[in-house]
């Protein structure tokens, strides 16, 4: 696998992600503030989780590609 097509892969994973999380955020933040956070803890959480996954996957397919 080539150098751009894995910088494509993770952009399009990125996207992907980004763009789901935007869809579930509504019910996520209903979710997580009925425990007592308020909207924009619970948003900071969303995008840690989202980015930490993001991250995970990346490290996980470049190892795999060298």
């Amino acid at each position: 696998m080539g150098r751009k097509t894995t910088l494509m892969g993770f952009s399009l994973f990125g996207f992907v992600l980004g763009f789901l999380a935007w869809l579930l955020r509504n019910p996520l933040t209903n979710l997580v503030t009925t425990i007592g956070l308020n909207q924009d803890i619970t948003g900071a959480i969303l995008a840690g989780i989202a980015g930490g996954f993001l991250m995970l996957i990346s490290v996980l397919v470049w190892s795999a590609v060298d």
